[in-house]
């Protein structure tokens, strides 16, 4: 710490607060450009973080949308990074800005933790143990045993 500077000064933010960690992948491009079309296309259905929202979809949705674009330099993974922020809004996106840093610039760091905070175990624990409760009734169909 510099002893010169005033106190008041540390508590303004850094510019390094203000941008996400960049992604582990090299970036080998000279120069890149997202379309804000895909920007927004991306933004059209956000994964807000909410109980009854599944993460899975979301993000095979998201993988899906992010296989159809290709620039050079750029690894998939770099692309999804990038994208990702864009496709979540509410409490998600408000994880998302508590937690990049943790996966230091890894997408399946911040991949795996996206799953684990949106689908976690016990959600999984309460849906095997419903599978495994299941009972058909001999005169009942798939559908009405299921419905019931």
């Amino acid at each position: 710490m510099d002893n010169d500077t005033p106190i008041n000064q540390y508590a303004n933010p850094m510019g390094t607060h203000l941008r996400p960690p960049e992604h582990l992948e090299p970036i080998t491009t000279n120069g890149f450009e997202i379309s804000p079309d895909f920007i927004e296309f991306v933004r059209k259905e956000p994964f807000l973080g909410e109980s009854e929202e599944t993460p899975y979809s979301h993000l095979q949705e998201f993988n899906q949308f992010c296989d159809l674009i290709r620039i050079e330099g750029l690894s998939d993974e770099t692309i999804q990074w990038k994208l990702f922020l864009f496709s979540l809004a509410g409490k998600a996106k408000h994880w998302y800005k508590l937690n990049v840093e943790r996966a230091q610039g890894d997408w399946k760091t911040l991949y795996n933790e996206f799953l684990s905070k949106f689908f976690p175990i016990s959600k999984v624990v309460a849906l095997r143990i419903e599978v495994v409760a299941f009972r058909q009734l001999e005169e009942e169909s798939l559908t009405e045993s299921w419905d019931r």
